[in-house]
């Protein structure tokens, strides 16, 4: 039965992907519509403060739908919840929510790990594989269908009282429609950025979760425009941040000297596309200003030797740092941070340092998705929690955009008034986002979702 479940749903997701072209030709006539109404929801959140309190009317409004006709837990059984993380960030968050419910249920999980080390029972390393795309999704299909019929192992044999998805849609969307079928009710914690890319995948969203969990300001209201129950708990960074913050001695050794911090992603293929015109970029401004110092930061050691090679290879001049470890130093103590679009760049919002966040595309086809297919006016979250531009943006696909970012990164070094607009601006981010706590308010929903289910007599 596994194996024949298996190979339906891998039948299903096959024609869905091929019918995709048919959906985004379907949507586009329609695409101002959907830009409204993500607009709409952007500008209600940039008119108010961050939300984080888990009342007890939002925890009820979470709940009440997911636990009506779900599985009946024994009386005698201790809770158990399955936690399902896809790549190495969502392994972080899962951690920290084992950590957090240990002494309330059992865990069992697909992670990495950090949420084997948190006391999960991980029945497969699914964050040390971080399929993201379509291409990538069919080099590795064995493997994610050894993921999907393990899962359908564990709703058999072990069902959970509540399974929690963290961040990554595409496989977890999957596990999702199963977990319907078995009857036991789903939380998503972090939001899929369907507002940004695909608003059309909202229908088929809404039916597969019961709650979700966002991260940024706005987009409960997004959701909530389409029926799909949601609450804003806050951004994990801030729990981080707050759990590790930088070192004093460091930040200051780093401000003894204008620091320019490089970001250039965390997958190798970002990595490849970005870090060149990023030493491009630093040494325009070191031909500025000969004391600038070019710091390459990542948190991942595997990463190292990639990093050193494209410095090596595309760096204009010597003394050229790369630093493998902790961002948070770095980044309190730059002067300017170029960050790739994304989590990084968020992080290095937080710390209130003027900021250019930089997108590369692969093609002039991607640049044609890009205009026509996205819904917001910005990819920066710190511009979408803004409502408007507080950091400098570039998207582009040929390399005459690094001369535009370039020219953004200049004028950030050396004009203070620019420099004092950009961190007001960042101050207000900071503000919007609210205060950390996340983990917190994910561990209360959780235990709402276990207590309020049903128990057998």
């Amino acid at each position: 039965m596994i194996a024949l479940a298996v190979a339906t749903s891998l039948v299903r997701e096959a024609l869905r992907a091929l019918g995709a072209p048919l959906r985004l030709l379907a949507y586009l006539p329609f695409r101002n519509r959907w830009r409204r109404l993500a607009r709409a929801a952007l500008a209600a959140a940039a008119q108010s403060s961050a939300d984080t309190e888990s009342s007890t009317a939002v925890v009820d409004r979470l709940v009440e739908r997911a636990v009506i006709g779900r599985r009946l837990r024994a009386k005698d059984r201790r809770p158990r919840v399955f936690i399902s993380a896809g790549e190495a960030s969502g392994d972080a968050h899962g951690a920290r929510l084992c950590t957090a419910i240990a002494d309330s249920a059992d865990v069992v999980a697909f992670g990495g790990q950090s949420m084997r080390a948190a006391g999960a029972d991980v029945r497969f390393p699914l964050a040390e594989h971080a399929v993201m795309g379509v291409v990538s999704v069919l080099k590795q299909l064995p493997m994610v269908l050894r993921a999907y019929a393990t899962f359908l192992r564990i709703l058999r044999d072990e069902p959970p009282d509540l399974v929690v998805l963290v961040d990554y849609p595409g496989l977890h969307l999957v596990m999702a429609k199963a977990c319907k079928r078995a009857r036991v009710p789903v939380l998503h914690y972090v939001a899929p950025q369907y507002w940004a890319w695909g608003p059309w995948r909202m229908r088929r969203y809404r039916r597969a979760v019961d709650a979700t969990l966002t991260i940024l300001p706005f987009e409960t209201a997004f959701f909530a425009q389409f029926e799909v129950p949601a609450c804003y708990i806050g951004h994990p960074l801030l729990d981080q941040l707050a759990a590790a913050p930088p070192n004093a001695a460091e930040v200051l050794a780093m401000r003894a000297r204008p620091t320019i911090c490089l970001l250039p992603g965390s997958r190798r293929s970002e990595i490849e596309a970005n870090l060149p015109g990023m030493l491009r970029t630093a040494a325009t401004i070191r031909s500025h200003d000969p004391l600038a110092h070019v710091v390459v930061a990542h948190c991942d050691k595997n990463r190292e030797a990639l990093l050193r090679e494209l410095v090596a290879t595309h760096a204009a001049r010597a003394g050229v740092e790369v630093h493998i470890g902790p961002l948070a130093p770095r980044l309190a103590g730059a002067r300017l941070t170029l960050a790739k679009s994304g989590t990084g760049s968020l992080e290095a919002c937080l710390f209130g340092n003027p900021v250019v966040v930089v997108y590369k595309l692969r093609s002039a086809l991607a640049s044609l998705g890009y205009h026509n297919i996205l819904s917001v006016p910005f990819i920066a979250a710190a511009n979408l929690i803004a409502g408007r531009e507080v950091v400098p943006e570039l998207c582009f696909h040929d390399a005459d955009g690094w001369h535009r970012v370039a020219d953004a990164a200049l004028r950030l070094w050396t004009d203070e008034t620019a420099r004092r607009e950009c961190e007001e601006g960042l101050a207000e981010v900071r503000r919007k986002l609210g205060g950390p706590g996340a983990t917190t308010r994910v561990v209360a929903i959780v235990d709402a979702f276990i207590h309020r289910t049903a128990v057998q007599p």
